[in-house]
């Protein structure tokens, strides 16, 4: 198993935020990178203007129109003599444009004998083609953001010929948004996985964002839950089913997103799923019993939370792993002296259970003896050398880890993935709240 440096974070020192029942409070500090973006009016330019004609005898004609871009040149075509109108979309001198929405050049007589869609700084010419009769050009790419393109056009009709070109920018930087999920392509999780996406601008336009993520993978149902306008996670009603593979997907080019924020890209990425494994963790008996696929495969005593820092119950998912792990007192703001202060130490085979600082590890050596006979841990489950060796070795993040009986609330269900806490039905609805 590969194993990477655990993120602390700092909590408060007492109850009763969940946070503070921890063994290893973590460093406040951000999970995941975010591009800053500013929020701002979108203004959606979709009107489409007719283009002058270059100069001279017939062919100096133009005209103004808006329209949605289709040639009229099928129905009631006019004068085969006619000097053909031309018209762009986006309308010319249009700011803000979606990068996803077609560019389109359409004529009413004759053909349209060449087009280009050029982008300003960097020299790309857009993708696209005619239509059959050649009345109608239409981009097949989305464009690029925070740039100007320049549309050049020819069309022809019979000896009459019309050619211009128009200009449009489309949406800057300062109005691009992104998102990033919490699993890996190709890593394999355990069975009770909480897909997190997180997006680098608040989301206002919801509805719109939950059609544009899609989850394929063994599972009937699942539900979106948003933890905060930046913050989605999706979970089925029952665990993943073993050994399958889940494709996750947020096709967000283009969308909306509210504030005038519009999605910069579509992601995509497919993760595996392992053995079903889960372990109980019971205050009355003090143990830990681990089931893979349903059999038990081993019990070990435990010690957890002492009375001034009680274990949440409830059930919780490996976050992440490391054979090592520095703990702190100070974190918790414990100074010598203090009754619960202890000298810093490494912890061996960890699994985080929260954010806040719940491990499962190896307890200390002085522990030893009061396994599975008095609590004196800061919250953590503290276990003899081969139980947690074995817990770090054979389980991965997205097993099940389910406390019990310390007559203590559940952990917050976003301080780690205490999802699997909330009744499914109730599972889109923010407002409800369990015993947290």
């Amino acid at each position: 198993m590969t194993s990477s440096p655990l993120r602390p974070r700092a909590i408060p020192s007492r109850v009763p935020s969940a946070a503070r029942n921890s063994c290893r409070p973590v460093v406040t500090g951000s999970r995941r990178g975010r591009t800053v973006l500013a929020s701002v009016g979108l203004v959606a330019v979709l009107g489409l203007t007719a283009c002058g004609a270059g100069g001279g005898n017939d062919d100096a004609a133009s005209s103004g129109a808006s329209g949605s871009g289709t040639a009229g040149a099928q129905q009631d075509r006019p004068n085969p003599d006619a000097t053909p109108t031309v018209k762009v979309a986006p309308a010319a001198d249009a700011g803000m444009v979606n990068p996803a929405d077609p560019v389109v050049v359409s004529t009413d007589a004759g053909e349209l004998a060449d087009v280009s869609v050029t982008a300003t700084g960097s020299g790309t010419r857009a993708e696209g083609a005619l239509n059959e009769d050649r009345t109608e050009w239409r981009s097949s790419a989305p464009l690029e953001f925070g740039e100007t393109y320049t549309v050049a056009y020819t069309a022809r009709n019979g000896s009459h010929t019309t050619a211009d070109r128009t200009a449009f920018s489309t949406v800057d930087a300062a109005h691009e948004a992104d998102v990033s999920f919490d699993v890996k392509d190709g890593q394999t999780y355990g069975v009770w996985q909480v897909v997190e996406l997180t997006f680098s601008e608040p989301v206002t336009e919801k509805d719109a964002v939950e059609k544009a993520v899609t989850v394929d993978g063994a599972h009937e149902k699942g539900r979106f839950r948003w933890y905060s306008d930046r913050k989605l996670r999706f979970r089925p009603e029952k665990p993943w089913a073993p050994n399958s593979t889940v494709k996750v997907s947020a096709n967000i080019l283009g969308t909306d997103l509210g504030n005038g924020m519009i999605g910069n890209g579509n992601k995509t990425v497919s993760f595996k799923t392992g053995a079903e494994q889960r372990a109980y963790v019971d205050n009355d008996t003090k143990t830990l019993v681990a089931y893979v696929n349903g059999k038990k495969t081993g019990s070990w005593p435990v010690t957890l939370g002492n009375p001034e820092w009680p274990s949440t119950t409830g059930k919780k998912v490996i976050l992440e792993q490391a054979a090592s792990y520095e703990f702190k007192a100070s974190s918790l703001h414990l100074e010598p002296g203090d009754p619960h202060y202890y000298p810093p130490f490494d912890a061996t085979n960890v699994s985080r259970l929260t954010w806040s600082g719940e491990f499962i590890h190896q307890a200390l050596p002085s522990a030893w003896p009061l396994l599975g006979v008095a609590n004196v841990s800061h919250g953590c489950v503290g276990m003899p050398p081969e139980g947690a060796a074995y817990i770090f070795k054979t389980f991965r993040p997205g097993d099940m880890v389910e406390v019990v009986n310390t007559d203590y609330p559940q952990a917050n269900p976003d301080d780690g993935y205490g999802d699997w806490n909330i009744p499914f039905e109730h599972y889109s609805d923010e407002d409800w709240h369990g015993n947290w």
